[in-house]
């Protein structure tokens, strides 16, 4: 039988995992926008639009001015909080890769000329483009569907909010009757989705709007498990390696924040590739520079990579803590320092030189922006959770929450095989000397230290509570080699039995399955509510974490399973209270027609038609307020799982 070469199995390896990680995290993309993700559609967008006028900026003078003070400093100043390079993917992503439907005015008049409204600069239908005329979508429809076709056209005029259109195909009576907007008094379920639109044909358009921005998403997620591969087969070996990567990618919150149109699963990936980096600079001088880079990358995501020199400075002294040296002169106490790693000295440089290089906020008023983004994160305001039947607002908070949320919500096998991973490393290193010993305990320090850390600051009791497992997300990958580990040896224990024989592989091969397949299983049926996922200790996922009183929705992403219903069930012109879906959401759910375009948002019940509450002790209160507000008694309509109420939907009288 033939083996590859070492390093092109690790290719052939990583290739595989990344491929199977963005086609199983586009595969089910059918989860709603969460509240995080609302507030990167419109910074994204306004991200496009500077990059839009510097691209059709036909002067010096227009040049300049985009990218001058004034404008430079209102665009990028908008979420100033988190750096800027996922938004700027998400903006680059939705810009050039997404299809945009925009409205189409037919007027009946065939000497009127039709136009597209509700343009932005970056949206594109520049002149000389040509245009698909669409139908109006009603609920039984697609966006895409070939049924909706009325023609061709040609731009022929484009000012900043709208563009002119020339008919090149299609009947232009016809075009005019079916885009004749319907009676205001249609019950809703005749209602349209949404008007006539047109679509601009591009060959790059592959994808929704939010799908190209979720495309990102994707693939951040799948250099994580990349990198988490490559890291494990630079430490324990390219199977635990492997398994390792597998089980980062099949715990379903991990599978759930693979979706988002977030930057989780970003800084895992960059700082996941800055350590794999830092450990192959140890050998290999020239991976130093590459960890410097890296770690630039991690700092444009978010500010957890600020806090990756702490372990890795640990790191040096302990692992080299032979060479370090108190010596006494006199009264004085001098140190003498083990060897600095080489990659610590790009990484001083070319971290904080790239931070300040590309994130144009930054260009103006350098200090008093970085002072305004440190300040930001400081003070960051302490979000509700509800945990155990405990109300958490206002520090301290318990030192074992997160512990305890991660106990709670990774499945576990994984978790035994992890605690079983750090037993046998510590248990083999006893019987180890020498070289063998310091390289064995350098692999495991490296990565109990950075897999650790994560969960240590979140532990403070004055850390800011407010996102579940995203912010110690980071250490997981390492954590799960010491699983991935585990997970090999008890492979090879149960195919010993049958050593030199196909049944060995088998037999090895059913127990990864039996591990990992369950788990998969339920990452990819849950993916919608993957935020209340949690594990067999509390009577398994939705239902137990609904029984021990624990945050199941919080983001506002369940309203997409609940869309039909509106639609159906909304009177025309409708006010909708969505609470936790925003503004922002709700205007991606008309662009992407899933809602009714008559439809309006509602800022509080008593101005709503219809409300949305997720049924969690903690919104009680606000669920009583739309009952009192609408007189009834209860919900016309519940979107659950497993039995398990996610959304309540209330119908007014």
């Amino acid at each position: 039988m033939w083996k590859p070469p070492p390093a092109l199995r690790d290719r052939l390896i990583g290739a595989s995992l990344f491929i199977l990680t963005v086609v199983s995290v586009m595969a089910t993309n059918d989860m709603g926008y969460t509240r995080d993700e609302s507030f990167y559609f419109r910074y994204g967008r306004s991200y496009a639009e500077w990059f839009a006028a510097i691209d059709q900026a036909k002067t010096a003078q227009e040049t300049h001015a985009a990218l001058g003070r004034e404008s430079t400093v209102a665009t990028w100043s908008g979420n100033f909080e988190h750096p800027p390079l996922m938004k700027t993917a998400f903006a680059g992503a939705w810009r050039h890769l997404s299809w945009k439907d925009r409205s189409l005015v037919a007027p009946a008049d065939a000497s009127s000329d039709l136009r597209l409204t509700g343009l932005a600069r970056a949206d594109g239908f520049e002149v000389g483009a040509v245009v698909d005329l669409l139908a109006p979508l009603d609920s039984r429809g697609s966006p895409k569907g070939a049924e909706r076709a009325l023609g061709r056209a040609e731009v022929t005029e484009r000012t900043l909010r709208g563009a002119t259109l020339r008919l090149k195909e299609g009947d232009r009576q016809g075009l005019a009757q079916a885009c004749v907007r319907p009676d205001r008094k249609t019950p809703g379920a005749d209602l349209p989705i949404t008007g006539c639109q047109g679509r601009e044909v591009r060959a790059l358009a592959l994808f929704s709007e939010v799908d190209s921005m979720r495309l990102v998403g994707a693939l951040t997620a799948a250099f994580a498990v990349l990198f988490t591969f490559l890291l494990g087969a630079a430490t324990f070996g390219w199977i635990p390696g492997l398994l390792a990567a597998l089980l980062f990618l099949w715990t379903p919150r991990h599978f759930f924040h693979a979706h988002l149109i977030c930057f989780d699963m970003g800084i895992v990936a960059a700082m996941m590739a800055t350590l794999y980096g830092f450990w192959r600079s140890r050998e290999d001088r020239r991976w130093a520079l590459a960890t410097g880079l890296l770690w630039g990358v991690a700092l444009l995501i978010k500010h957890n990579a600020f806090f990756m020199p702490v372990p890795l400075l640990a790191f040096w002294i302990w692992s080299d803590r032979s060479n370090l040296k108190f010596l006494r002169d006199g009264w004085r106490v001098r140190v003498k320092l083990p060897p600095v790693p080489v990659a610590l000295f790009p990484m001083a440089i070319l971290g904080p030189v790239m931070l300040f290089v590309f994130w144009p906020r930054l260009w103006f008023d350098p200090w008093a922006a970085v002072s305004q983004y440190f300040a930001f994160h400081l003070h960051h305001e302490h979000y509700f959770q509800w945990f155990q039947g405990q109300p958490f607002q206002v520090p301290p908070f318990p030192v074992t929450f997160p512990t305890a949320l991660t106990v709670l919500t990774v499945p576990v096998p994984f978790l035994l095989l992890t605690v079983a991973g750090v037993w046998l490393r510590f248990h083999e290193r006893r019987s180890l000397e020498g070289a063998e010993r310091s390289s064995h305990a350098a692999q495991t320090d490296f990565l109990l230290l950075n897999g650790l850390v994560p969960l240590l600051l979140i532990s403070l009791p004055n850390t800011p509570i407010f996102g579940g497992i995203k912010h110690w997300m980071t250490g997981m990958p390492l954590l799960f080699l010491f699983g991935g580990l585990a997970l090999a040896r008890c492979g090879a224990v149960v195919s010993a039995r049958w050593r030199g024989s196909w049944r060995a592989s088998v037999a090895a091969v059913a127990l990864v399955a039996l591990v990992l397949v369950p788990p998969a299983i339920s990452s990819i049926r849950g993916v919608a509510y993957g935020s209340g996922a949690y594990n067999a200790l509390v009577a398994g996922s939705f239902r137990g974490g609904a029984d021990d009183q624990l945050m199941r929705m919080y983001w506002g992403h369940t309203s997409r399973q609940a869309m039909g219903w509106i639609n159906a069930k909304a009177p025309a012109n409708a006010r909708v209270f969505f609470q936790n879906t925003t503004p922002d959401a709700f205007e991606m759910y008309r662009r992407e027609g899933e809602l009714r375009h008559d439809l309006r948002y509602a800022a509080h019940p008593g101005a709503a038609q219809v409300a949305l509450i997720e049924p969690q002790k903690s919104f009680a209160e606000l669920d009583m307020r739309v009952r009192r507000a609408f007189g009834v008694a209860g919900p016309q309509h519940v979107v659950r799982v497993q039995g398990v109420p996610m959304l309540r939907l209330y119908l007014k009288p």
